[in-house]
């Protein structure tokens, strides 16, 4: 059985108030099972009735999607479940993950308040390609093609502790001994907020199994 209120002190303690203020649990089906705190329940309820439709429109897309290409190369149609959803709004970013396939690993991101108005939903399969792309060889590359640049007073907020006075550009060379934390500065907000989504659900799912616990249909719930 799901222990509710370990899993919502569990989210508590992971969230960040600028990068990720927000995290819950939720059925596919938009049944709550555990959150953060404090938080505005009539809120949360909403936002995830909204992640319920969107996750299901999304699911049947795919599907859908699968059964076409199986049709139209003769082969037989294979299932390959949605496992993660990321919503890119003005403000913030969401970001839905299947810890099981009736149980979602919510997390809301914040953004730097000078991103552009912008609304963008990147779906992923199981084996899909990672989004953001997290690869060091493309953030090296970035960087000795373009001038570094320091952050803003937002990305300070944003990512407390990094170093802000100006650099020099920096041969190609350099970016194989950046820190881990440089790489992710580079490859975005974004890309840090899947880093630790992806962590929790390791962490969960590692200790789902251990349990034996497997979240069962709510297709009967209210």
């Amino acid at each position: 059985m799901l222990n509710a209120l370990k899993l919502s002190e569990f989210l508590a303690k992971n969230v960040d108030p600028n990068l990720y203020p927000r995290m819950f649990v939720m059925s596919p089906n938009g049944t709550l099972m555990a959150y953060s705190t404090p938080v505005d329940i009539k809120d949360l309820r909403d936002q995830a009735a909204l992640i319920s439709m969107a996750w299901k429109e999304h699911e049947a897309n795919l599907q859908a999607k699968r059964r076409a290409d199986a049709a139209r190369s003769d082969d037989s149609f294979t299932t390959s479940p949605l496992e993660t959803l990321t919503i890119e709004f003005q403000h913030n970013n969401i970001i839905i993950r299947a810890i099981q396939p009736k149980l979602l690993l919510v997390l809301v991101g914040g953004v730097p308040p000078s991103r552009r108005t912008m609304f963008k939903i990147t779906p992923e399969a199981y084996g899909d390609p990672r989004y953001p792309q997290n690869d060091a060889a493309e953030v090296g590359q970035a960087s000795s093609n373009q001038p570094d640049e320091p952050p803003s007073s937002v990305e300070r907020s944003l990512l407390p502790g990094v170093e802000t006075g100006e650099k020099k550009r920096k041969p190609a060379s350099i970016s194989s001994r950046m820190s881990q934390r440089e790489k992710d500065m580079k490859t975005g907000v974004l890309h840090i907020q899947r880093k630790k989504i992806d962590a929790l659900t390791d962490f969960l799912r590692q200790d789902f199994d251990a349990k034996g616990f497997v979240m069962p249909d709510d297709s009967s719930f209210p």
